[in-house]
């Protein structure tokens, strides 16, 4: 059983969480640590590694976004460029330095990689989630030369554009809404009834069928916002044409808004339809075709075994894990190394292929630093977690701030604040749309962008290391035993490719002379030397190498005499 004898723990057995990323590990390691070549036992009292297997495995391929860093934005709240307090695609545009500046040389950029733009279509609503107009620019934001312009400025740094898509529902504005509740050609277009069916809301938002001098319609999240009926060819092919457009226009993927809502079957089937993952595969696919390497993500907030379903059958690219932010938050909070590890494992897991969204909060959520209750140090190391295990991270804007908000949603979208000045805060020279959250004073991008210890210069430094090292991003993950209950510790190791320890003391003391164990581990060779590369701090910091057992890992590896509390250290294995 070279499996077994290459991956049990104490007595053959296997823990929980090895059995979780036994399959990763073998992926990666290519070999049974407990056999030489020939198949037989190592021999009795070697020291030395078990030999390497022969031939060259081939790397993974890797598609553009399970290495990118994305940042939401939300247009309205970002920058305003005419002073009419609303942010606008040209105030955007213009501060596409500060979010990426295409200069590897330069640091003062935060550094990511794709861009996912809240609505900008045409909407009746400051949120822009009803849309009126599925092929045109909300005027608020600006017009479509605006859009073209800002596309190819994000292109020319290296940043990929993803637009929000909304093809559950429109707005009760639409003309296609309009036409269909005056008996026109579009009456088909929406979900009708001539009674109210009495269904229950699976989302708890009120009744989802509203009365009309048409009948009643179906709109499970509000009156004003009509479900488009999806059995209806002339819909999709009018959302495909939709697609196509922005595609045209350059961007490189769309989100689509309340994925696992698309085709109800019934009282008791308004969620994850089979029709529902149909029709997005088939979305998917026609995508696909107008531009192969175009990103398809889904909200599906369910949970994660649901949510990765989408991406294993097919029906997306990618969906947002919805349950790795909460656990995140929670490790952190409590000191719980455990269940961070048992957290990243699971979502390796479950999306064993990819394709994982992650994040910590976004535009309907609480923020993280509000989550945490203002505690600074917990932010940064969530933000070290998130940037550090698998998945394509999101960052929602201002969260590299620590801005904080809290519902209703508006205070949750609030501008964002350039500099320290009141009242306008750098954001716009009129009266902003929204009032700005708390602290604005001091947590702001000029602020905080001069001071090397703040939580934007720590995401800023923690994006940069992601980007530079892909193997935080797609190599699995093993966890490794630590003395220290507070210490989660992973290796990251890709076939003849980057080696990498992740170390992260989630308490707030300091954590001192803390050993570290991988049983059963995948190394076939020794390792030479051990390096410091996060953070800056640990630069001139003269760490050994761990000696590698007979059973491919390691026992009592104390690469760090002191680990600070709150902290997230990353270490590179040589051969």
């Amino acid at each position: 059983m070279p499996i077994l004898a290459c991956h049990a723990g104490p007595r053959g057995r296997l823990s929980s969480l090895a059995t979780m990323v036994i399959g990763a590990a073998l992926m990666v390691g290519g070999c049974s640590p407990a056999l030489t070549p020939s198949g037989s036992p190592a021999p009795a009292g070697s020291t030395s590694p078990p030999a390497c297997p022969s031939g060259t495995p081939t790397p993974a391929t890797r598609t553009w976004w399970q290495t990118a860093v994305f940042y939401e934005v939300f247009v309205r709240s970002f920058a305003d460029s005419n002073g009419d307090g609303i942010g606008d695609l040209k105030g955007l545009r213009a501060h596409l330095d500060d979010l990426n500046d295409g200069d590897e040389a330069t640091t003062d950029d935060l550094g990511v990689t794709g861009l996912w733009l809240m609505p900008i279509a045409p909407t009746p609503s400051y949120h822009g989630y009803d849309v009126v107009d599925y092929s045109a620019i909300e005027p608020d934001y600006g017009d479509v030369q605006a859009f073209r312009r800002l596309v190819d400025d994000a292109h020319a740094r290296g940043i990929k554009v993803v637009l929000d898509f909304e093809a559950n529902h429109s707005s009760d504005q639409n003309p296609w809404f309009v036409d269909a509740a005056a008996g026109g050609p579009h009456h088909d277009w929406y979900i009708w009834s001539a009674a109210d069916p009495g269904w229950p809301n699976p989302i708890g938002a009120g009744n989802p069928w509203h009365a009309s001098k048409a009948g009643f319609y179906y709109g499970l999240f509000s009156g004003a916002m009509p479900d488009l009926n999806l059995r209806n060819t002339a819909v999709t092919a009018a959302l495909e044409q939709a697609a196509a457009y922005w595609t045209d226009l350059g961007v490189d993927g769309f989100r689509i808004d309340a994925a696992r809502h698309l085709i109800e079957d019934g009282p008791d089937g308004q969620l994850n339809t089979p029709e529902t993952r149909a029709w997005l595969a088939a979305f998917r696919n026609d995508i696909h075709g107008q531009r192969a390497d175009e990103l398809v993500l889904g909200e599906v907030d369910d949970a994660e075994l649901t949510s990765a379903s989408y991406v294993t059958d097919g029906s997306l690219d990618m969906t947002f894990d919805f349950e790795i932010g909460p656990a995140i938050a929670n490790a952190v909070t409590h000191g719980d190394a455990g269940s961070l590890l048992y957290s990243e494992g699971s979502i390796q897991k479950a999306y064993s292929g990819g394709g994982a969204g992650t994040f910590l909060s976004n535009h309907d959520q609480p923020r993280i630093m509000t989550q945490l209750r203002g505690d600074a140090s917990a932010a940064a190391t969530s933000a070290g977690a998130l940037l550090t295990t698998a998945g394509t991270p999101f960052i929602y804007y201002g969260e590299e701030l620590g801005m904080v908000g809290d519902k209703p949603d508006e205070q949750i979208r609030t501008p964002y604040p350039w500099t320290a000045t009141d009242p306008s805060h750098g954001f716009t020279g009129g009266t902003s749309w929204e009032p700005f959250a708390a602290g604005a004073d001091t947590t702001n991008a000029a602020t905080e962008g001069a001071d090397p210890t703040s939580l934007r210069s720590t995401y800023r430094d923690l994006i940069r290391l992601r980007t530079a090292h892909p193997a935080l991003a797609t190599a699995p993950l093993l966890p490794l035993e630590a003395s220290s209950p507070r210490v989660a510790a992973s290796l990251r190791i890709e076939k003849n490719g980057e080696r990498l320890i992740v170390i992260q003391n989630l308490g707030t003391e300091t954590a001192r002379d803390v050993a570290l164990s991988l049983r059963n581990g995948p190394f076939c060779a020794a390792v030479t030397a051990a390096e410091p590369i996060y953070p800056p701090s640990l630069a001139t910091t003269t760490i050994p190498a761990p000696h590698i057992d007979t059973s491919g890992g390691f026992a009592d590896y104390r690469p760090l005499a002191t680990i600070p509390g709150r902290s997230t250290s990353v270490i590179s294995l040589s051969p």
